[in-house]
């Protein structure tokens, strides 16, 4: 994730809220209380999270090589050291845990599926600049929108149209493929996501000069009520086989983007500077936390550690932990965080 030189607060401060949804997706808060309750907070409402962080990546990362700044290098090595360091101490705790370690599976799942469940978005990420960056160096970069939302639509196809779709020729063949989950990640979910920031990035000067904010607010009422419907129909006709990526989310995103940008929240750099500190650290180590409570919870409070609890427990201390290292402002720790 990198930044333009006048900062966007408002982006920021988002990510730390996106940040909070994957926690959210991965703890199960409220169903404890309500099972409905519990699968729209962790289902639905988070669902815009990680499509954010991809869309944030290419909206950044783009614009450079639009402005022939060769960012590649620099981006690329500043993602592998980040990936490098968190898959280091996840597999370290896994040894530690396991007692023994697959060196193959290692190799596997860094390069491939993510060195830990939830830090498959840094090959989808490096899969993306990588695979963008060539483009532009081939001088192919309009074939970089419709290749993003043709791969999407294929996607959406295999998730919330699955059952529709599942016994056609090549796509029931697709998305009956035991690792359709990895490519759904890599080329149906992650680079459609990344060059959405560049679709933003193209029409935002366009849109943004012509429309107001109320306008806006209204559009994007509009695409949350057209992405639920989609949900309701899809769940409710049994279509679906999940509804991570579905064709209303990625009008909801670009027109949350584009308000972010209206609205830049200038004045708060200071709070805009620690959100993406806490946002990182918050999505890199939030299962680190959530087992540590676990373990901790099972021992000392048998039973009162409930999936709303955890959520709870999991967000303060990453944020907490996160506002101590943007406090500490350590040149080798920043790595962890970039």
């Amino acid at each position: 994730m990198t930044e333009t030189k006048v900062r966007n607060c408002s982006i920021d401060i988002f990510r730390y809220v996106c940040a909070i949804m994957v926690i959210a997706i991965h703890t199960n808060p409220f169903t404890d209380i309500n099972e409905e309750l519990g699968y729209i907070f962790t289902q639905i409402i988070p669902r815009i999270a990680v499509p954010f962080f991809f869309a944030v990546a290419g909206y950044f990362y783009v614009q450079k090589l639009e402005k022939n700044q060769n960012p590649f290098i620099k981006y690329f090595r500043r993602l592998l050291i980040t990936y490098v360091l968190w898959s280091a101490l996840y597999f370290t705790f896994e040894f530690i845990a396991n007692k023994e370690i697959n060196l193959k599976e290692v190799f596997v799942h860094f390069f491939f599926s993510g060195s830990y469940y939830h830090l498959w978005f840094f090959p989808a990420l490096i899969f993306s600049v990588c695979l963008t960056t060539f483009l532009f160096k081939i001088r192919l970069k309009k074939i970089i929108l419709p290749l993003g939302i043709v791969l999407y639509i294929i996607g959406c196809l295999g998730c919330a149209y699955f059952s529709i779709f599942t016994d056609l020729p090549f796509l029931g063949t697709l998305y009956n493929y035991k690792y359709f989950n990895l490519i759904r990640r890599v080329l149906l979910m992650g680079f459609p996501f990344f060059s959405c920031g560049y679709l933003i990035y193209k029409v935002k000067d366009k849109i943004l000069n012509k429309v107001g904010n109320k306008s806006l607010f209204c559009v994007l009422l509009i695409t949350i009520f057209i992405w639920l419907i989609e949900i309701y129909v899809v769940r409710n006709l049994g279509w679906q086989r999940s509804i991570v990526i579905t064709f209303g989310l990625y009008l909801m995103l670009i027109v949350t983007f584009l308000i972010l940008l209206k609205n830049p929240l200038s004045n708060y750099s200071l709070l805009s500077s620690k959100c993406k500190t806490i946002a990182n650290f918050t999505y890199y180590s939030h299962p680190f936390y959530m087992i540590l409570i676990n373990f901790v919870g099972q021992r000392i409070f048998p039973g009162y550690i409930t999936e709303t609890m955890l959520f709870v427990l999991t967000t303060l201390l990453t944020t907490l932990s996160g506002f101590i290292i943007n406090k500490i402002n350590n040149k080798f720790i920043n790595y962890l965080v970039n």
